[in-house]
Protein backbone atom coordinates (compact mmCIF):
# COMPACT_ATOMS: atom_id res chain seq x y z
CA UNK A 1 0.00 0.00 0.00
CA UNK A 2 1.36 3.29 -0.90
CA UNK A 3 0.19 5.79 1.55
CA UNK A 4 0.44 9.89 0.59
CA UNK A 5 0.15 12.04 3.78
CA UNK A 6 -0.60 15.56 3.96
CA UNK A 7 -1.36 18.73 6.07
CA UNK A 8 -1.27 22.57 6.69
CA UNK A 9 2.32 24.38 6.63
CA UNK A 10 2.40 24.07 10.85
CA UNK A 11 4.29 21.55 13.06
CA UNK A 12 0.59 21.24 14.90
CA UNK A 13 -0.58 19.98 12.06
CA UNK A 14 1.94 17.45 10.71
CA UNK A 15 2.90 15.79 14.01
CA UNK A 16 -0.29 13.88 14.94
CA UNK A 17 0.02 12.39 11.44
CA UNK A 18 3.42 10.68 12.31
CA UNK A 19 2.73 8.08 14.53
CA UNK A 20 0.16 6.44 11.82
CA UNK A 21 2.75 7.26 9.18
CA UNK A 22 5.65 5.51 10.90
CA UNK A 23 3.57 2.80 11.96
CA UNK A 24 3.21 1.93 8.30
CA UNK A 25 6.08 2.66 6.97
CA UNK A 26 7.48 -0.32 9.82
CA UNK A 27 4.47 -2.61 8.34
CA UNK A 28 6.12 -2.52 5.14
CA UNK A 29 4.25 0.40 3.46
CA UNK A 30 5.61 2.86 1.41
CA UNK A 31 4.96 6.58 2.88
CA UNK A 32 5.22 10.38 1.25
CA UNK A 33 4.55 13.16 3.12
CA UNK A 34 3.76 16.07 1.03
CA UNK A 35 3.72 19.47 2.22
CA UNK A 36 5.20 23.42 1.60
CA UNK A 37 8.28 25.06 1.53
CA UNK A 38 7.30 26.28 5.39
CA UNK A 39 6.63 22.79 6.97
CA UNK A 40 9.86 20.87 4.78
CA UNK A 41 12.23 20.93 7.67
CA UNK A 42 10.23 19.91 10.79
CA UNK A 43 8.67 17.03 7.63
CA UNK A 44 12.13 16.10 6.90
CA UNK A 45 13.15 15.34 11.05
CA UNK A 46 10.48 13.37 11.73
CA UNK A 47 12.47 11.23 9.38
CA UNK A 48 9.85 10.50 6.68
CA UNK A 49 10.35 10.78 3.29
CA UNK A 50 9.44 14.86 2.10
CA UNK A 51 7.89 15.84 -1.33
CA UNK A 52 7.97 19.62 -0.86
CA UNK A 53 4.76 20.95 -3.30
CA UNK A 54 2.92 24.11 -3.72
CA UNK A 55 3.76 27.80 -2.14
CA UNK A 56 3.08 29.20 1.53
CA UNK A 57 0.93 32.36 2.02
CA UNK A 58 1.54 34.32 4.45
CA UNK A 59 0.40 33.90 8.11
CA UNK A 60 -3.45 35.03 8.80
CA UNK A 61 -2.63 37.34 11.06
CA UNK A 62 -0.68 39.64 8.20
CA UNK A 63 -3.07 38.54 5.38
CA UNK A 64 -6.54 39.42 8.27
CA UNK A 65 -5.46 40.92 11.43
CA UNK A 66 -9.23 41.49 12.05
CA UNK A 67 -9.71 38.22 12.23
CA UNK A 68 -6.66 37.56 14.77
CA UNK A 69 -8.39 40.25 17.33
CA UNK A 70 -11.67 38.83 16.73
CA UNK A 71 -10.74 35.33 17.60
CA UNK A 72 -8.86 36.74 21.05
CA UNK A 73 -11.75 38.64 21.67
CA UNK A 74 -14.67 37.19 20.84
CA UNK A 75 -17.23 35.75 23.51
CA UNK A 76 -16.96 32.30 24.67
CA UNK A 77 -18.40 29.80 22.64
CA UNK A 78 -21.09 27.20 24.26
CA UNK A 79 -20.03 24.25 25.40
CA UNK A 80 -19.84 20.84 22.44
CA UNK A 81 -21.44 24.05 20.14
CA UNK A 82 -20.68 21.47 17.20
CA UNK A 83 -23.40 19.06 18.21
CA UNK A 84 -25.76 22.55 18.99
CA UNK A 85 -24.93 24.99 16.19
CA UNK A 86 -28.08 27.03 16.68
CA UNK A 87 -26.95 27.97 20.35
CA UNK A 88 -23.94 30.11 17.96
CA UNK A 89 -24.11 33.77 17.36
CA UNK A 90 -23.77 35.57 14.34
CA UNK A 91 -20.06 36.81 15.00
CA UNK A 92 -19.37 33.13 16.24
CA UNK A 93 -20.63 31.67 12.89
CA UNK A 94 -18.92 34.28 10.92
CA UNK A 95 -15.85 33.43 12.85
CA UNK A 96 -15.92 30.09 12.04
CA UNK A 97 -16.44 30.65 8.44
CA UNK A 98 -13.45 32.70 8.20
CA UNK A 99 -10.90 30.58 10.04
CA UNK A 100 -12.88 27.39 7.22
CA UNK A 101 -11.64 30.39 4.13
CA UNK A 102 -8.18 30.31 5.49
CA UNK A 103 -7.83 26.54 5.40
CA UNK A 104 -9.20 27.00 1.33
CA UNK A 105 -6.91 29.80 0.90
CA UNK A 106 -3.70 27.68 2.08
CA UNK A 107 -5.37 24.56 -0.07
CA UNK A 108 -5.13 26.90 -2.77
CA UNK A 109 -1.41 27.13 -3.23
CA UNK A 110 -0.57 23.65 -3.28
CA UNK A 111 -3.18 21.92 -4.07
CA UNK A 112 -1.82 22.04 -8.16
CA UNK A 113 0.95 20.54 -7.40
CA UNK A 114 -0.22 18.52 -5.00
CA UNK A 115 -2.30 16.89 -7.76
CA UNK A 116 0.50 16.49 -10.15
CA UNK A 117 2.90 15.04 -7.45
CA UNK A 118 0.12 12.35 -6.36
CA UNK A 119 -0.33 11.39 -10.57
CA UNK A 120 3.28 10.62 -10.62
CA UNK A 121 3.79 8.67 -7.65
CA UNK A 122 0.24 6.93 -7.58
CA UNK A 123 -0.76 6.50 -3.84
CA UNK A 124 -3.44 3.56 -3.03
CA UNK A 125 -4.66 6.37 -0.28
CA UNK A 126 -4.50 10.27 0.87
CA UNK A 127 -3.85 10.92 4.27
CA UNK A 128 -4.47 14.41 5.19
CA UNK A 129 -5.51 16.45 8.93
CA UNK A 130 -8.75 17.84 9.46
CA UNK A 131 -7.95 21.62 7.78
CA UNK A 132 -5.88 20.45 4.82
CA UNK A 133 -8.45 21.00 2.41
CA UNK A 134 -5.93 20.08 -0.91
CA UNK A 135 -5.98 16.47 0.58
CA UNK A 136 -9.37 15.68 -0.52
CA UNK A 137 -9.15 17.96 -3.26
CA UNK A 138 -6.31 15.34 -4.77
CA UNK A 139 -8.30 12.57 -4.02
CA UNK A 140 -11.54 13.55 -5.59
CA UNK A 141 -9.11 14.18 -8.81
CA UNK A 142 -7.30 11.02 -8.79
CA UNK A 143 -10.26 8.83 -7.72
CA UNK A 144 -8.37 7.86 -4.10
CA UNK A 145 -9.97 6.94 -0.83
CA UNK A 146 -9.12 10.14 1.29
CA UNK A 147 -8.49 9.65 4.92
CA UNK A 148 -8.87 12.37 7.61
CA UNK A 149 -6.86 12.17 10.45
CA UNK A 150 -8.11 14.08 13.00
CA UNK A 151 -5.33 16.48 15.09
CA UNK A 152 -7.81 16.45 18.47
CA UNK A 153 -10.70 16.15 20.51
CA UNK A 154 -13.76 16.98 19.02
CA UNK A 155 -14.34 17.53 15.04
CA UNK A 156 -15.16 21.51 13.71
CA UNK A 157 -16.27 20.66 10.17
CA UNK A 158 -14.58 23.22 8.75
CA UNK A 159 -15.46 23.08 5.27
CA UNK A 160 -19.04 23.35 5.87
CA UNK A 161 -20.73 26.47 6.97
CA UNK A 162 -21.24 27.39 10.27
CA UNK A 163 -24.26 25.38 11.44
CA UNK A 164 -24.95 23.78 8.12
CA UNK A 165 -24.35 21.01 6.21
CA UNK A 166 -23.67 22.41 3.10
CA UNK A 167 -20.13 23.24 2.11
CA UNK A 168 -18.39 26.37 2.30
CA UNK A 169 -18.09 27.74 -0.95
CA UNK A 170 -14.41 28.21 -0.53
CA UNK A 171 -13.81 24.44 -0.10
CA UNK A 172 -16.66 23.78 -3.22
CA UNK A 173 -14.27 26.01 -5.31
CA UNK A 174 -11.13 24.02 -4.57
CA UNK A 175 -12.91 21.08 -6.31
CA UNK A 176 -15.09 23.13 -8.96
CA UNK A 177 -11.82 24.21 -10.23
CA UNK A 178 -11.30 20.30 -11.43
CA UNK A 179 -14.35 19.94 -12.28
CA UNK A 180 -15.18 17.60 -9.68
CA UNK A 181 -17.83 17.10 -6.70
CA UNK A 182 -16.64 17.90 -3.30
CA UNK A 183 -15.80 15.38 -1.24
CA UNK A 184 -17.99 15.26 1.51
CA UNK A 185 -17.67 12.67 4.19
CA UNK A 186 -14.10 11.69 3.84
CA UNK A 187 -14.07 8.07 2.73
CA UNK A 188 -13.09 7.25 6.29
CA UNK A 189 -12.10 9.35 9.71
CA UNK A 190 -8.83 8.19 12.01
CA UNK A 191 -9.91 9.94 15.59
CA UNK A 192 -6.86 9.77 18.14
CA UNK A 193 -9.07 11.45 21.05
CA UNK A 194 -10.30 9.35 23.99
CA UNK A 195 -14.13 8.01 24.05
CA UNK A 196 -14.71 10.19 26.94
CA UNK A 197 -13.78 13.78 25.00
CA UNK A 198 -14.92 12.22 21.81
CA UNK A 199 -17.32 14.38 19.71
CA UNK A 200 -19.48 12.28 16.77
CA UNK A 201 -17.93 12.37 13.59
CA UNK A 202 -19.75 12.36 9.76
CA UNK A 203 -19.32 9.15 7.98
CA UNK A 204 -16.95 5.98 9.01
CA UNK A 205 -14.92 6.69 11.73
CA UNK A 206 -12.11 4.23 13.22
CA UNK A 207 -10.41 5.29 16.79
CA UNK A 208 -6.59 5.23 17.37
CA UNK A 209 -4.41 5.70 20.49
CA UNK A 210 -2.29 9.17 20.74
CA UNK A 211 0.94 8.39 20.78
CA UNK A 212 2.76 11.92 21.68
CA UNK A 213 5.04 13.34 18.89
CA UNK A 214 6.10 16.91 19.50
CA UNK A 215 9.34 16.52 17.21
CA UNK A 216 12.93 15.18 17.25
CA UNK A 217 15.16 15.97 20.68
CA UNK A 218 17.55 14.76 23.66
CA UNK A 219 16.23 13.66 26.65
CA UNK A 220 17.10 16.32 29.47
CA UNK A 221 18.57 14.52 32.42
CA UNK A 222 18.23 16.68 35.05
CA UNK A 223 14.46 15.57 34.96
CA UNK A 224 14.82 12.48 36.50
CA UNK A 225 16.81 14.09 39.46
CA UNK A 226 14.41 13.70 42.97
CA UNK A 227 12.70 17.13 43.41
CA UNK A 228 11.07 18.20 46.96
CA UNK A 229 8.75 21.23 45.09
CA UNK A 230 5.30 20.35 42.00
CA UNK A 231 6.76 20.89 38.53
CA UNK A 232 4.69 22.95 36.47
CA UNK A 233 4.86 22.71 32.90
CA UNK A 234 4.42 26.19 30.95
CA UNK A 235 3.68 25.50 26.92
CA UNK A 236 2.22 28.39 24.76
CA UNK A 237 2.60 26.85 20.93
CA UNK A 238 3.33 28.36 17.57
CA UNK A 239 -0.15 30.10 16.70
CA UNK A 240 0.47 32.68 18.98
CA UNK A 241 3.64 33.79 17.48
CA UNK A 242 1.51 34.47 14.47
CA UNK A 243 -1.20 36.18 16.39
CA UNK A 244 1.92 38.17 17.67
CA UNK A 245 2.33 40.16 14.93
CA UNK A 246 -0.92 41.08 14.05
CA UNK A 247 -1.37 41.69 18.19
CA UNK A 248 2.00 42.53 19.37
CA UNK A 249 2.53 41.39 23.22
CA UNK A 250 -1.34 41.08 24.26
CA UNK A 251 -1.03 37.75 22.29
CA UNK A 252 1.44 36.47 24.88
CA UNK A 253 0.07 38.17 28.12
CA UNK A 254 -1.96 35.09 28.91
CA UNK A 255 2.02 33.54 29.16
CA UNK A 256 3.64 36.03 30.89
CA UNK A 257 0.73 36.66 33.49
CA UNK A 258 1.38 32.57 33.76
CA UNK A 259 4.64 32.72 34.54
CA UNK A 260 4.82 35.95 36.64
CA UNK A 261 2.54 34.41 38.61
CA UNK A 262 3.60 30.84 39.24
CA UNK A 263 7.10 31.75 40.17
CA UNK A 264 5.19 33.38 43.60
CA UNK A 265 4.27 29.58 44.26
CA UNK A 266 5.95 27.08 46.05
CA UNK A 267 6.39 25.34 42.51
CA UNK A 268 9.11 24.67 39.83
CA UNK A 269 8.40 26.69 36.60
CA UNK A 270 9.43 24.70 33.72
CA UNK A 271 8.71 27.14 30.17
CA UNK A 272 9.14 25.29 27.16
CA UNK A 273 9.89 27.63 24.57
CA UNK A 274 11.54 28.41 20.91
CA UNK A 275 13.95 31.34 20.81
CA UNK A 276 10.92 33.46 19.26
CA UNK A 277 8.50 32.67 22.12
CA UNK A 278 11.75 33.88 24.42
CA UNK A 279 12.30 36.99 22.45
CA UNK A 280 8.38 37.90 22.49
CA UNK A 281 8.18 36.98 26.35
CA UNK A 282 11.59 39.38 26.90
CA UNK A 283 13.25 39.19 30.55
CA UNK A 284 12.32 36.35 32.50
CA UNK A 285 12.08 36.24 36.61
CA UNK A 286 14.81 34.16 37.23
CA UNK A 287 13.53 31.25 38.80
CA UNK A 288 12.20 30.18 35.73
CA UNK A 289 13.74 27.08 33.94
CA UNK A 290 14.09 27.57 30.37
CA UNK A 291 13.97 24.42 28.28
CA UNK A 292 13.97 25.60 24.66
CA UNK A 293 13.36 23.94 21.65
CA UNK A 294 12.78 21.01 23.34
CA UNK A 295 9.86 18.21 22.49
CA UNK A 296 6.95 18.26 24.86
CA UNK A 297 6.46 14.88 25.54
CA UNK A 298 10.20 14.44 26.93
CA UNK A 299 9.20 17.30 29.56
CA UNK A 300 6.21 16.72 30.26
CA UNK A 301 5.77 12.97 31.91
CA UNK A 302 7.78 14.43 34.67
CA UNK A 303 5.58 17.56 35.75
CA UNK A 304 2.36 17.42 38.33
CA UNK A 305 0.52 20.25 36.19
CA UNK A 306 0.89 22.05 32.60
CA UNK A 307 -0.59 25.39 32.01
CA UNK A 308 -1.35 25.98 28.04
CA UNK A 309 -3.30 27.36 25.32
CA UNK A 310 -4.53 24.09 24.78
CA UNK A 311 -3.59 23.28 21.21
CA UNK A 312 -4.56 19.92 20.39
CA UNK A 313 -1.06 18.29 20.29
CA UNK A 314 -0.77 19.70 23.61
CA UNK A 315 -3.56 18.60 25.46
CA UNK A 316 -3.84 15.20 24.05
CA UNK A 317 -0.15 14.49 25.13
CA UNK A 318 -0.91 15.85 28.61
CA UNK A 319 -3.86 13.52 28.58
CA UNK A 320 -1.94 10.26 27.39
CA UNK A 321 1.00 11.34 30.14
CA UNK A 322 -1.68 11.64 32.67
CA UNK A 323 -1.01 15.10 33.82
CA UNK A 324 -3.57 17.90 34.56
CA UNK A 325 -4.34 20.71 32.57
CA UNK A 326 -4.89 24.59 32.90
CA UNK A 327 -6.08 25.94 29.95
CA UNK A 328 -6.31 29.62 28.77
CA UNK A 329 -7.82 29.89 25.54
CA UNK A 330 -7.98 31.94 22.72
CA UNK A 331 -10.10 30.08 19.73
CA UNK A 332 -13.06 27.94 19.40
CA UNK A 333 -11.49 24.93 18.77
CA UNK A 334 -9.40 24.84 21.81
CA UNK A 335 -11.58 26.06 24.07
CA UNK A 336 -14.05 22.99 23.23
CA UNK A 337 -11.29 21.21 24.38
CA UNK A 338 -11.03 22.27 26.94
CA UNK A 339 -14.67 22.29 28.44
CA UNK A 340 -14.68 18.84 27.38
CA UNK A 341 -11.31 17.97 29.81
CA UNK A 342 -12.86 20.39 32.28
CA UNK A 343 -16.10 18.48 32.14
CA UNK A 344 -14.46 15.02 33.17
CA UNK A 345 -12.50 16.54 35.70
CA UNK A 346 -9.00 16.95 34.23
CA UNK A 347 -8.87 20.64 33.45
CA UNK A 348 -9.90 23.74 34.62
CA UNK A 349 -10.64 26.40 31.36
CA UNK A 350 -9.73 30.03 31.55
CA UNK A 351 -11.06 31.83 28.45
CA UNK A 352 -8.16 34.50 26.97
CA UNK A 353 -11.22 37.27 27.37
CA UNK A 354 -11.63 36.85 30.94
CA UNK A 355 -7.89 36.67 31.74
CA UNK A 356 -7.12 40.12 29.89
CA UNK A 357 -10.34 41.74 31.96
CA UNK A 358 -8.95 40.62 35.23
CA UNK A 359 -7.71 43.16 37.09
CA UNK A 360 -5.27 40.48 38.72
CA UNK A 361 -4.55 38.19 35.82
CA UNK A 362 -1.51 36.93 37.57
CA UNK A 363 -3.64 35.90 40.62
CA UNK A 364 -6.45 34.48 39.09
CA UNK A 365 -4.15 32.00 37.18
CA UNK A 366 -2.18 31.50 40.17
CA UNK A 367 -5.22 31.02 42.02
CA UNK A 368 -6.37 28.06 39.46
CA UNK A 369 -2.91 26.43 39.60
CA UNK A 370 -2.39 26.32 42.87
CA UNK A 371 -6.05 24.81 43.51
CA UNK A 372 -5.13 21.89 40.99
CA UNK A 373 -2.01 21.28 42.84
CA UNK A 374 -3.36 21.13 46.36
CA UNK A 375 -6.48 18.66 45.20
CA UNK A 376 -5.98 15.51 44.08
CA UNK A 377 -9.44 14.63 41.99
CA UNK A 378 -7.48 16.50 39.26
CA UNK A 379 -4.52 13.96 38.58
CA UNK A 380 -6.86 11.02 39.29
CA UNK A 381 -9.30 12.58 36.80
CA UNK A 382 -5.99 12.67 34.77
CA UNK A 383 -4.84 9.49 35.44
CA UNK A 384 -8.70 7.48 34.53
CA UNK A 385 -7.55 9.74 30.97
CA UNK A 386 -4.57 8.45 30.66
CA UNK A 387 -5.98 4.41 31.35
CA UNK A 388 -8.28 5.12 28.66
CA UNK A 389 -6.31 6.43 25.85
CA UNK A 390 -3.87 3.36 26.96
CA UNK A 391 -6.56 1.03 26.52
CA UNK A 392 -7.50 2.08 22.34
CA UNK A 393 -5.99 0.29 19.22
CA UNK A 394 -1.95 1.57 18.69
CA UNK A 395 -0.93 2.99 15.22
CA UNK A 396 0.44 -0.19 14.34
CA UNK A 397 -2.72 -2.07 15.06
CA UNK A 398 -5.05 0.55 13.18
CA UNK A 399 -2.58 0.19 9.64
CA UNK A 400 -3.78 -3.22 8.41
CA UNK A 401 -7.30 -2.55 9.60
CA UNK A 402 -6.95 0.78 7.66
CA UNK A 403 -5.86 -1.52 4.72
CA UNK A 404 -8.58 -3.41 4.80
CA UNK A 405 -11.60 -0.88 5.09
CA UNK A 406 -9.86 1.10 1.92
CA UNK A 407 -9.90 -2.44 -0.09
CA UNK A 408 -13.65 -2.38 -0.09
CA UNK A 409 -14.34 1.64 -0.81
Amino acid sequence: MRLLFTSLATPQHLYPLVPLAWAARAAGHEVVFAGTPAIAAAAVHTGLPVAVVGTDRPPNSLTGPGTTAATYGHDRFPPDWPLRPHRLTAGQRALLDQLGRNSAAAADAMTGELIAFARAWRPDVIVHDTASFAGPVAAAVLGLPNVRHLTGVGLRPMERKAGSWDPLSEYAALFDRHNVPPRLPPTLTIDPSPRSLRLPVDGLCLEQRFVPYNGAGTQPHWLLAPRKRPRVCVSWGYSVLSAALALGREAIMPCLATITGLVELDVEVVLLATARHLMLLGGLPPAVRVVESTPLHLVLADCDLIVHQAGDGTALTAAALGVPQLTVTSKPDPALTSDRLAAVGAAIHLAYRDVAADPQPRKLIADAAEKMLADSSYRAAAARLRREMDGQPAPAQVVPVLGRLLERS
